[in-house]
């Protein structure tokens, strides 16, 4: 089907709260996705989010999170598969104003055929924030000779006691590990849907509930070519 999906969430997270945020994203080849997230964490709130992209033919996807209070924490986990002609634009921003906040930032894609990714992660230390930690991490598999990966790390400082890191991998499938594949007897495609249902899974068996996690686990099978895997 197609069609244009808009979806908001806004959170205030409390003192000591915790807040597990899980979106899983199926739409269909023809549909637009825009999603944003916007969150406020207090004294020692802790603000997860765990999303897992395989549909629609452009993903648009936001997430700020304010570290406000002293020892506040904010994790992000993005798993995607691109293939097609699928565009993602990601734009996500820790903000740490309390003291001793934490903040991590992990994406972990697959990009093939023509698809295009942009990711934009931004560790934003203000004035104040001394003792804070940000770090931001992405892995993008490519497997298309016609893909178009753009990663943008940006660190912000306005405090001087502070930690920012940020890294990529960003790559194809080497010889050796196409050799290893071959060897058992596993051809280069059917090889990289091993490689896209691990990476994916890494995402998917940190979901807890039972059907959502069975579910995003059946259709990453369906997107496969060895529907055994």
């Amino acid at each position: 089907s197609s069609g244009l999906a808009a979806i908001q969430t806004k959170l205030h997270i409390e003192k000591g709260a915790k807040v597990r945020l899980v979106q899983v994203q199926l739409l269909g080849n023809e549909y637009t996705l825009l999603n944003d997230i916007g969150a406020q964490c207090e004294d020692g709130a802790q603000f997860e989010v765990l999303q897992l992209f395989l549909g629609s033919s452009k993903t648009y996807s936001g997430c700020q999170a304010d570290l406000l209070g002293k020892e506040s924490h904010f994790k992000a986990d993005i798993g995607y598969q691109g293939k097609g002609s699928q565009r993602y634009d990601m734009n996500y921003v820790a903000v740490h104003k309390g003291k001793k906040t934490v903040s991590e930032m992990n994406a972990d894609g697959i990009l093939d055929d023509q698809a295009f990714k942009l990711f934009r992660g931004t560790i934003d230390f203000k004035n104040g924030s001394s003792g804070s930690k940000g770090d931001e991490k992405e892995d993008v598999l490519l497997m298309g000779d016609n893909v178009v990966n753009q990663t943008i790390p940006l660190i912000l400082c306005a405090e001087e006691d502070v930690e920012g890191n940020h890294g990529a991998a960003i790559g194809e499938l080497d010889e050796e590990t196409l050799l290893y594949f071959a060897a058992r007897g596993i051809d280069k495609k059917h090889a990289e849907d091993i490689m896209t249902r691990a990476k994916l899974e890494l995402l998917t068996h940190k979901i807890d509930d039972e059907e959502t996690k069975e579910f995003a686990e059946e259709q990453l099978s369906e997107e496969l070519t060895d529907d055994s895997l």
